[in-house]
């Protein structure tokens, strides 16, 4: 009985090794496995995105794009206040740690210059890794380009619409100075039956609000930042005479005394909550949580072209932003044909479809002027008809410290610290000195 308990055990041993040999055959033979024969392990795509609307619609884009692909996709999600000095200070140093890069449109010429990021064009003229016809390049409204390159993608447009209670105002305000009586008959200061406290809601919070919301004042009433050939015009006459009118809202009681805290979100939160009676100029990507929100003015908040001036023939002439976000490629990715088929995917016009669903506004007029989303993005066809009398940011690679300059000139000009003509001569002149030194310098100095 000993003897067979024995040979038993023996039998069991060799069974076993026998049994954990084979597995380990079958563990290196099977396909995908990380480490294994058959197949490398899959490159992951690391995408860099700033906290808001934008970042949760691209994340609704990812779940097909991994189905169809077999590629992942893992989003890098920072906050707005650092964003920016963030990815500068990360580009400039060689950060390999994400392979796309989410950034407005203003600041690819600097990130270009120092190949930060890469040119576009080859993976787009490799037909080995894009079908011309499903990408469809000419669909895009714009692409961004520096040295005549493409280094970035949209996948969102920016402009500004005029918003106004229509139980207020039947009609909207179509001039400036329409506009300028409309506010002063709804603020609660001059008209004490007024059910809003101001005439008009308007967004001053730096860095990005207050210059980009005064711009579309500023072109619209003939001024300019930089002409064609990059001549500084922040002080000719037109421009001093918006910046006078734009002073009025403050200086007149207007507009909430806390202009400068104003940002994005209590802009609109103010419109939803019965504060003002407009806001204006106001981004269109307000537009579409006021429509799918709770606010009991919702039905009569309505949006319209930002007002102009009235020639003499009796004709609006009209000016409004532009101003686009979209996917660079980090210059340090090691992942680079992965990334470009997620960013292809992202800015094309099924994920793009998908993005606008989910609250985007992608750059792509067949997307903008699809029936079926008008359903779901009653603005779009006003975004489409804005961005034709639209004007973008001079693309050069000091804009940056442009801004800078911008909003210390309307912080001055907003507190009443400053006249209008005085601070406009200052930035003039701080922008004239940057054009000497034809700098170059990055966005966190």
């Amino acid at each position: 009985m000993r003897l067979l308990k024995e040979r038993f055990i023996v039998v069991s041993l060799i069974a076993f090794v026998a049994w954990a040999i084979l597995s380990l055959f079958i563990l290196e033979a099977m396909p995908g496995r990380i480490g294994g024969k058959n197949e490398a392990p899959k490159k992951i795509v690391k995408v860099l995105m700033r906290t808001g609307v934008e970042l949760e619609a691209m994340r609704q884009t990812i779940e097909p794009f991994e189905q169809e692909t077999g590629i992942h996709v893992e989003l890098i999600e920072l906050d707005r206040d650092s964003y920016f000095t963030l990815i500068s200070t990360q580009l400039f140093a060689g950060t390999d740690d994400f392979d796309l890069v989410f950034m407005p449109s203003t600041y690819v010429p600097q990130f270009a210059k120092v190949k930060a990021i890469v040119p576009l064009d080859p993976f787009m003229n490799d037909r080995t890794l894009t079908n011309p016809v499903l990408f469809d390049a000419d669909d895009f409204l714009f692409t961004f380009k520096a040295d005549e390159h493409i280094y970035a993608l949209p996948t969102d447009i920016s402009t500004h619409f005029l918003y106004y209670r229509s139980d207020l105002i039947p009609q909207p305000p179509e001039t400036w100075d329409e506009l300028l009586d409309a506010a002063r008959k709804w603020t609660r200061a001059n008209s004490p039956d007024s059910p809003t406290k101001w005439g008009l809601g308007m967004t001053g919070l730096a860095p990005e609000e207050l210059p980009k919301i005064f711009n579309t004042v500023l072109w619209s009433l003939g001024g300019d930042i930089l002409d064609e050939k990059n001549e500084v015009q922040l002080d000719s006459q037109q421009s001093i005479q918006a910046a006078e009118y734009y002073s009025r809202f403050v200086r007149e009681g207007l507009a909430d005394p806390d202009l400068l805290s104003m940002g994005f979100a209590e802009t609109r939160d103010a419109l939803i909550r019965g504060d003002v009676a407009m806001a204006a100029p106001f981004w269109n990507a307000a537009y579409p949580t006021i429509y799918n929100g709770r606010s009991p003015y919702k039905h009569s908040i309505k949006v319209a072209l930002v007002p102009g001036v009235r020639n003499p023939d009796g004709k609006i002439s009209r000016k409004t932003f532009q101003h686009g976000w979209g996917l660079a490629m980090n210059a340090n990715s090691s992942a680079q044909k992965e990334a470009w088929a997620f960013l292809m995917y992202a800015t094309g016009k099924r994920g793009g479809a998908i993005y606008a669903r989910a609250g985007g506004t992608p750059a792509r007029t067949s997307i903008l002027s699809d029936p079926l989303l008008h359903h779901i993005r009653p603005e779009f066809s006003l975004v489409l008809e804005s961005l034709k009398l639209a004007k973008e940011e001079p693309a050069v690679t000091f804009y940056p410290l442009i801004v800078r300059i911008q909003n210390e000139a309307l912080t001055q000009l907003l507190t009443l610290h400053a006249s209008p003509a005085d601070a406009m001569r200052e930035a003039a002149e701080k922008v004239r000195e940057i054009e000497r030194k034809d700098s170059g310098l990055n966005l966190s100095e």
